[in-house]
């Protein structure tokens, strides 16, 4: 049967319909931008990518290469603990991707947590408004908007040799070699352990000029937390430091973990300082200078970055370099799956309590 619409209800239905589509022309001008941008930028390099790595890749002839049946993946994959004195030089080309792939890992495991509790201890230490507490906050996030070369002469001039006088020595003495190939070894659970030198200006560098991003971040998630929950704990004769256990670190969980995935994406892609730093040197003595990744600061961006530099090397070990590129996005990204799946908000009592809920009514009727 047919339903008789009136003519008022098809005006407002028409008009509803045109104002719709006025709506989406808007938005999709507005986005129109960032859509053409991402898929040019991102969505097209990320597929070539793809294909560089699983063909014979020549920079000088790019338009001409075969597929080869994933072999720079299974090169790469086959010696993730290869010995550096591999016969071979794509072999100990892929030892070089892995060894720096190591300091990526490593600096990330110890940077995290200082770079994230950090800003946290600032933030909630801020948040008491002590005098002249504007001040405080203007200067912890003042070295996050230093451009990063600007922030390489500032520690190059600190931590540089005595030879050129540098402030750590002309101050205090120190004759430490620290952007050079100097040494210094630890104990830990029993095993003698060895770092170069270099990664003390690195970490400082890094630490002094990423603390204000998260600050920022944490500070601002501290001013939703209400007030009234701090007053009821002060009430019930709770302590400064269980407040900040069970209102705190709760209430900025969401804060939190947006700080715990930028800052563990970003030091995995550790790059910037260390060529700012330090230049590419010192070079492992158990690799040739001839290898990408052969510093002793180098990281898994630096392997990278060191093949596309190379003229040598890029002309053949080009898609060596995009299947080093995809495989490091793919374990960043298990990291990064991994941690957001760790820290998610858990509501399976919440769906329980609600089914319990909902069954109690119906029993009751």
């Amino acid at each position: 049967m047919t339903r008789t619409v009136s003519l008022e209800e098809f005006a407002k239905v028409r008009s509803k319909r045109k104002e719709n589509i006025k709506k989406y022309i808007v938005v999709a001008l507005f986005l129109a931008p960032f859509i053409f941008a991402f898929l040019v930028f991102f969505v097209l390099p990320l597929f070539y990518g793809i294909y560089i790595s699983l063909s014979n890749f020549k920079f000088s002839s790019p338009g001409i290469s075969e597929l080869n049946d994933g072999r720079w993946y299974k090169l790469i994959l086959d010696i993730p603990l290869g010995d550096p004195r591999l016969d071979g030089f794509q072999k100990r080309m892929v030892y070089s991707f892995w060894t720096s792939f190591g300091h990526s890992i490593v600096f990330s495991i110890i940077m995290v947590p200082i770079a994230v509790l950090l800003p946290l201890a600032l933030a909630i230490l801020v948040n008491v408004k002590p005098p002249a507490y504007k001040l405080f906050r203007s200067l912890i996030y003042l070295p996050s908007i230093v451009p990063l070369s600007a922030a390489g002469t500032i520690f190059i001039l600190m931590f540089n040799n005595p030879a050129n006088n540098g402030l750590l020595y002309t101050f205090f003495g120190s004759d430490i070699l620290w952007l050079e190939q100097e040494w210094f070894t630890f104990e830990i659970f029993g095993t003698k352990q060895t770092v170069m030198y270099s990664w003390v200006p690195i970490f400082f560098m890094c630490l002094w000029g990423g603390w204000g991003s998260n600050f920022l971040i944490l500070s601002a998630g501290l001013q939703n937390i209400p007030r009234n929950l701090y007053e009821a704990a002060s009430i019930d004769g709770c302590s400064s430091w269980r407040r900040i256990l069970k209102i705190t670190i709760p209430g900025i969980k969401p804060q939190l973990v947006l700080c715990l995935f930028t800052t563990i994406i970003g030091y995995l892609g550790l790059y910037g300082q260390n060529f700012v730093l330090t230049n590419g040197h010192p070079y492992n003595p158990e690799i040739s200078k001839a290898f990408p990744g052969n510093a002793q600061v180098s990281t898994a961006i630096y392997f990278i970055q060191d093949i596309l530099t190379n003229d040598n090397l890029r002309e053949n070990y080009y898609g060596l370099a995009a299947a080093a590129s995809i495989i490091f996005a793919a374990i960043v990204g298990a990291i990064s799956g991994l941690q957001q799946y760790i820290t998610r908000d858990k509501k399976s009592g919440y769906k329980k309590s609600e089914a319990y809920y909902k069954w109690q009514k119906a029993r009751s009727k």
